[in-house]
């Protein structure tokens, strides 16, 4: 579980869609955020590795070590994916196998695998929403809801693939096309703003009594004074 430092940190990381960077030589290289579509193209290749997720939560240096050892093409395959940005890069085959190779060829196995364990680190965009509280915001809205339609009845159809509980809730919500929501934004920001979107719900003295609510202090998280310090020192230009 985060620590409220760290999930401050990370929150306020994805405002900003900082990458990761690494160096060959003088050359440098990132490991931009994940927009949907990227994390689509990775996630066939990540399972072509055959991760053992039980020894990398119990010793994560070794189990990148050895799929370094064994799947070291398609590690370079991987970082090369993550290091482009734009669409039109990570649609040319022909440029994502350039790059690869020059992985390959230039960097070792230890320094594969540093930064696959990086990529590998990077917090799931669910282990934040459990961390800020949002899971236990979703689960009482839940709960308010059942009580709300106690007396009638609501029935719910869609939502059954990506399409629907993604992409078109984000079109729908911010006016965006769909190549926007797939490659323009990263994952993260994507899911937190459609999980924690602003939503009231009028309840009556009765309703509060019976779900036996009170008010409360809500917690707050990714706006702390460094935070906001952070944000001011970017170069936005």
């Amino acid at each position: 579980m985060l620590s409220e430092t760290e999930l401050n940190e990370t929150l306020a990381d994805a405002v900003m869609a900082r990458p990761r960077e690494f160096f060959i030589g003088q050359r440098r290289y990132c490991l931009w955020p994940l927009t949907l579509g990227k994390s689509l193209m990775l996630q066939r290749h990540l399972d072509a590795l055959d991760i053992d997720y039980g020894m990398l939560s119990r010793n994560a240096s070794l189990e990148v070590m050895r799929i370094v050892a064994n799947k070291r093409s398609e590690v370079c395959y991987i970082i090369a994916i993550a290091s482009f940005n734009a669409f039109s890069e990570l649609c040319n085959s022909q440029t994502l196998k350039c790059r690869a190779t020059l992985f390959e060829h230039e960097l070792d196995a230890d320094e594969l695998a540093k930064i696959l364990l990086v990529m590998l680190r990077e917090p799931k965009v669910e282990s934040l929403l459990e961390a800020a509280g949002i899971v236990k915001d979703q689960q009482e809205q839940a709960r308010i809801a059942r009580h709300k339609n106690r007396d009638g009845h609501t029935l719910s159809f869609g939502g059954k693939s990506i399409f629907g509980q993604l992409i078109d809730a984000a079109c729908q919500r911010y006016g965006w096309t769909k190549e926007y929501v797939v490659w323009g934004i990263d994952l993260t920001s994507l899911k937190l703003m459609l999980a924690d979107s602003v939503n009231t719900v009028y309840l009556s003295d009765d309703d509060i009594k019976a779900l036996g609510l009170r008010g409360g202090r809500r917690e707050v998280y990714g706006m702390t004074e460094e935070d906001i310090a952070k944000l001011k020192a970017m170069d936005w230009t």
